[in-house]
């Protein structure tokens, strides 16, 4: 319903009201959307091509140097210094890109610095309340023990890891018996086959000179013969040339080295029928020979078609073999050596998660006296307030060696954290989830996250983030509602910036700022509209949320007393005191 809107809100209590129906939780949404939450293609307008939040932040001196280094680490190197401008752009098509002072940007960065700009509670926050699967982060919040939290979940990772391997081993054992007797059955049939390099290749040439036995045979002693053995041959020849080429050199001289190359060529054609001679000799026709080599080769090739391309690689896969049928039949030593790795891994966890323990139970008191505070200041005088925190045994004891109790180890540690309340005298202490009072849950809720994010003490956060409430008055009204409203603005007198959507004039009263949202017509569109109010604009408003549609004087009057009662400077508009830097 928002074709544009422009909002800024104050230092200070800044107040949403307006009719159901009118689009204030829409502000909420946007707010969302801006730090990091998924944006769909819901939130287009119809038949617009993408919806557009953008936010200009002044963070706190407090916190700009966080802010500062996960900016550094992203690119952004000039710093905060004018200021953080953050702006989301969704398509009609769903997707969505993110820009931080211009420069397209993740949402995973977005997300980091969410912490220190905006703390949203909506209105599912009353729920997520009751589920004791929170209260540890809470707690954990509040005792500013993240670090601890970081080591135990690292420490529980490692020991998983080694309890899944240790389980992966036990249930192969009987996969591992199999596989051992087949690696055992391809090793022994390499090792059986006695290989060695290039025999392959000495078999097939000697396969190729057998089955020309006969041929080879007559051509290298038909040649012997014609070199060296026949009446002709070119031997007897050549010694007849010698012998006349000896007598010429007795005549002219110069035949003499004519003579020396007739000698040589003599001596090389006798070395040449000498071979000849040897090779014909050598040459074997026995078809059992024949017979040996093929089923050689046949092997060789059977070998090759299941384990390697050559020799040489089945010979490598044969090594192979060796080492997996070694870890094979390692299975017990590697057992015994995970159970060693297992049991340092156990004590490195309950060293760290003692620690953790130990942080919590001492945050625990420090955050039941502190919700108790607050609890007093929004008509819980009496209430009782307890953080239950239960811890696994972690060091072994007779009936337990291990101490180790898998209900309780977890990566958050040995415990379970569960908030305890009484909201009466008399009532013994109960879970959350069994309070049956909506308004007594929405005030506890109040009070922790007043403590958690807004506190002072040790280990908590210095309430840097702006908080946002959406109808943390459900359930409530009247008096308590009154004093729910108090609190909210002794809060932000404090210096915390806080927005909050109400439906109650008694908390509506309190406002620094007050915003009304409606819905209008524009064209046949209906759009909403945020409108920061003067103070006769807030009377009618109050008035409005008193008496509904009907204005009656009694109840002018009567919204009017409450600006004038409120402590809001005569139900003016004021921004509270500024601290710092606001947004």
């Amino acid at each position: 319903m928002v074709h544009r809107l422009d909002v800024e809100f104050h230092p200070g209590l800044n107040l949403l009201t307006g009719e159901t129906g009118a689009g204030k939780s829409i502000i909420v949404d946007a707010l969302s959307l801006l730090l990091g939450s998924r944006g769909t293609s819901e939130a287009v307008r119809t038949n617009e091509r993408a919806a557009i939040v953008a936010g200009y932040f002044e963070p706190e001196a407090e916190v700009e140097q966080q802010i500062d280094a996960i900016l550094t680490e992203v690119g952004i190197e000039e710093g905060i210094t004018e200021g953080l401008t953050i702006r989301r752009e969704v398509n009609a098509n769903g997707r969505s890109r993110t820009f931080i002072n211009d420069r397209n940007m993740t949402t995973a960065t977005l997300k980091s610095l969410q912490p220190f700009l905006v703390e949203i509670h909506g209105q599912g926050e009353q729920q997520t309340l009751a589920s004791t699967r929170f209260h540890v982060d809470i707690l954990d919040n509040f005792a500013a023990c993240t670090a601890f939290r970081r080591e135990v979940a690292s420490a529980f990772a490692n020991r998983k890891e080694i309890l899944e391997d240790i389980q992966t081993l036990r249930h192969s054992a009987a996969e591992a018996e199999r596989l051992a007797s087949f690696l055992q059955y391809q090793l022994t049939e390499i090792e059986t086959a006695a290989l060695h390099p290039g025999e392959d290749v000495e078999l097939s040439a000697e396969r190729t000179l057998l089955g020309h036995a006969e041929k080879a045979l007559a051509l290298s002693g038909a040649a012997y013969a014609e070199l060296y053995e026949s009446d002709h041959s070119v031997l007897t020849s050549l010694a007849s040339v010698r012998r006349r080429v000896q007598q010429l050199s007795e005549i002219d001289p110069r035949l003499i080295q004519t003579l020396e190359v007739l000698e040589a060529a003599t001596i090389v054609l006798t070395d040449i029928a000498e071979t000849l001679r040897g090779h014909g000799a050598n040459i074997d026709f026995s078809p059992a020979r024949l017979g040996e080599i093929e089923d050689r080769l046949s092997q060789l090739e059977k070998l090759k078609r299941k384990y390697g391309k050559d020799l040489q690689e089945i010979l490598r896969f044969k090594e192979d073999l060796k080492t997996q049928l070694c870890e094979v039949e390692n299975v017990e030593d590697r057992e015994r050596v995970l159970q060693v790795r297992l049991t340092a891994a156990e004590q490195g966890y309950i060293s760290v998660a003692k620690r953790l323990t130990e942080d919590r139970r001492a945050a625990a008191k420090r955050l039941e006296e502190r919700v108790m505070e607050e609890l007093h200041q929004v008509a819980m005088e009496r209430a009782q307030f307890k953080v239950d925190v239960k811890t696994a045994k972690l060091i072994g004891d007779e009936n337990n060696p291990a101490g180790e109790d898998p209900t309780f180890w977890s990566p958050q540690g040995a415990d379970r954290v569960e908030f305890l309340l009484s909201a009466n005298p008399g009532e013994s202490l109960r879970p959350l989830a069994r309070i049956a009072s909506g308004g007594e849950l929405s005030r506890v809720m109040l009070a922790l996250r007043t403590v958690c994010a807004g506190g002072q003490g040790p280990g908590e956060r210095s309430g840097n983030a702006t908080l946002v409430f959406d109808e943390v008055d459900a359930g409530i009204g009247g008096r308590v509602a009154e004093a729910v409203g108090r609190r909210l603005k002794a809060l932000a007198a404090g210096g915390q910036q806080i927005l909050c959507v109400t439906h109650q004039a008694q908390i509506a009263r309190f406002a620094d700022h007050h915003y009304a949202v409606s819905k209008n017509l524009d064209g046949e569109r209906t759009v909403t509209m945020v409108k920061e109010l003067s103070r006769e604009e807030r009377v009618s408003e109050l008035a409005r949320m008193i008496g509904g549609a009907e204005m009656a004087a009694t109840t002018q009057q009567t919204a009017r007393w409450l600006l004038e009662n409120s402590g809001s400077s005569k139900g003016e508009n004021a921004s509270a005191p500024r601290k710092a830097r606001r947004r």
